[in-house]
């Protein structure tokens, strides 16, 4: 791969990183004002809705947005574009057929749906509050399938631009007309604080609903080009049976990928009531920890894994093309500069979470459950970065037409957390759920890679040299962390406009010797192809 080459997979992918890093940013702000309208143990209903919400869609996409996207650069690099407009349409009329059809099943099942979330000792006013979010998630399962249409479109034509905005559009959105009609609900027309939650479900059907009109209107303007090139080409297009024979082998795959790679989440809503054995004594206490583990924390370690949506984006166009090319030196290069990329980003965040877990919670939801809050984040926060890397690589394998391995590791996964989780719960308590999501992750990282190693001759002794040379950063990074606690410098306890100003300066200290380190170590030039030492020279000489 050219350098050209590389800065441009870079650019794609940290482009679509950083839409989503913004629109996940903005989505930690708004559980503040939301907890205050629904109170703290109402926001458990919005986390199991939310869990729900995120595999449904799942399902009714099945994986489309990247069979589309890996669809569009293949017959786009053959130049092909009457075939790249009937994936197009194919894949619409499939996405609202599927999105109506798993809209209506699941309002049938919400019912016992809702009772099995919450287990047996769950009051009747619970089961039909949360059977009602889910009735309320239908509108999203019918609107967002579709907009996914656009987005795996776009992506294959490598415009990972509208990819980023669309993302930030749709979360402004959310956040907006969530905290704008729950305002109104509970401060105007004086309802029940559950009113905020079923806004806040409410709002995910509006944001698609508007990300859709934004991409009708860059539609408009870039959409004739391709129209017209379609038109102009002599040869006819792939048969549409062909094609929605691809897009089924490409995006069934994707579906029970999906499923099985959701599995952690599925498993800790449906199980964690019965397998902490909760109680009428007990039972707010652990709604409460389900509350934060499946929400509040996982809004933090969220943040990290938008480098596994982005770079799961922007490699699939990449290797895409690699494969169709036979250029195995490439591949092997996007598959290594990938796995360095996250690497080199991600651990740093991962290092914040778990040394400054206290402070982040009491900056982020103040000292209410602040010990427990924080013993959550604590645990939590390694699937920061095993969840960022599980789904990468099992993109991956799917992009490299090593699907049926994928899923069969993504069962292997599957069972490795249903037996781990009671076992663990039981040994350990509630951490037990967490810690089996993070072998879960482990067990898949290595059955992934040792196979593309194998498959395609990657070898990945360059990116464990520079795991290595990260580690050492992180070790100086947490001595700066060390420091300025020696020097009293400590963001809990003296309000939060006071913690949020004390967290900035171990954040920008701790990322400040974390990149000066690793520069040091030739990290940035190495793995980014920007060379930070020479940057500063530059800057100097000119002053």
């Amino acid at each position: 791969m050219t350098q050209r080459q590389k800065q441009s997979f870079m650019a794609g992918a940290l482009t679509s990183s950083a839409g989503i890093f913004i629109s996940k940013a903005l989505g930690l702000f708004y559980l503040v004002p939301l907890t205050a309208m629904a109170t703290e143990n109402n926001m458990f209903f919005y986390t199991q809705a939310y869990t729900y919400y995120e595999l449904l869609l799942n399902i009714c996409t099945a994986g489309f947005p990247f069979a589309i996207a890996a669809l569009v650069a293949r017959y786009a690099n053959k130049n092909d574009f009457k075939t790249v407009m009937l994936v197009r349409k194919l894949s619409m009329s499939l996405m609202l057929a599927s999105g109506f059809v798993i809209a209506i099943v699941f309002a049938a099942i919400s019912f016992p749906l809702a009772k099995g979330s919450l287990g047996a000792s769950a009051p009747i006013e619970d089961i039909k509050t949360l059977q009602n979010c889910f009735f309320i998630l239908t509108l999203a399962v019918i609107s967002v399938p579709f907009l996914s249409v656009f987005r795996g479109f776009y992506q294959g034509l490598k415009e990972l631009k509208v990819y980023a905005v669309s993302q930030v559009i749709e979360q402004v959105t959310r956040i907006g007309s969530l905290l704008a009609l729950g305002a109104i609900c509970i401060y105007i027309f004086k309802l029940e604080s559950i009113f905020a939650i079923y806004m806040a479900v409410l709002a995910t059907s509006l944001a698609a609903i508007i990300a859709i009109g934004y991409y009708y209107r860059f539609d408009r303007k870039n959409i004739g080009d391709l129209n017209r090139a379609a038109r102009y080409q002599k040869e006819p297009a792939v048969p549409a049976k062909e094609l929605f024979k691809e897009l089924l082998i490409f995006g069934i795959p994707y579906l029970l990928a999906s499923i099985l790679g959701n599995s952690m989440s599925l498993v800790n809503n449906s199980f964690f009531m019965s397998a902490v054995k909760a109680t009428a004594e007990n039972y707010d206490h652990y709604t409460l920890i389900l509350g934060m583990m499946q929400g509040t924390c996982n809004k933090l370690t969220s943040i990290p894994q938008v480098l596994a949506i982005g770079f799961g984006a922007g490699i699939v166009p990449y290797l895409t093309i690699s494969l169709e090319n036979k250029n195995w030196k490439e591949l092997q290069k996007n598959v290594l500069d990938c796995l360095d990329t996250v690497l080199y980003i991600g651990m740093p965040l991962f290092l914040c979470l778990l040394v400054l877990a206290e402070p982040i919670y009491y900056v982020m939801y103040g000292d209410a459950n602040l010990a427990l809050g924080s013993e959550v984040l604590r645990w939590s926060s390694a699937i920061s970065i095993t969840g960022t890397l599980s789904p990468i690589c099992s993109s991956m394998m799917m992009t490299l037409r090593l699907r049926r391995q994928s899923l069969f590791y993504l069962f292997i996964g599957f069972v490795v957390k249903v037996v781990s989780f009671f076992l663990l719960i039981d040994m350990f308590g509630y951490s037990g759920a967490l810690t089996s999501s993070i072998l879960t992750s482990i067990v898949v990282i290595f059955l992934n890679l040792q196979l593309i190693q194998n498959k395609y001759h990657v070898h990945y002794g360059r990116t464990f040299k520079r795991f290595f040379r990260i580690c050492l950063c992180l070790f100086a990074m947490n001595g700066s962390f060390v420091l300025l606690r020696l020097i009293g410098l400590d963001a809990v306890g003296n309000g939060k406009l006071y913690g949020v100003f004390i967290l900035g300066i171990y954040g920008i200290v701790g990322m400040g010797v974390y990149y000066f380190t690793s520069a040091c170590l030739g990290l940035p030039k190495a793995i980014l192809g920007v060379n930070l030492t020479g940057l500063i020279k530059k800057i100097v000489k000119k002053k």
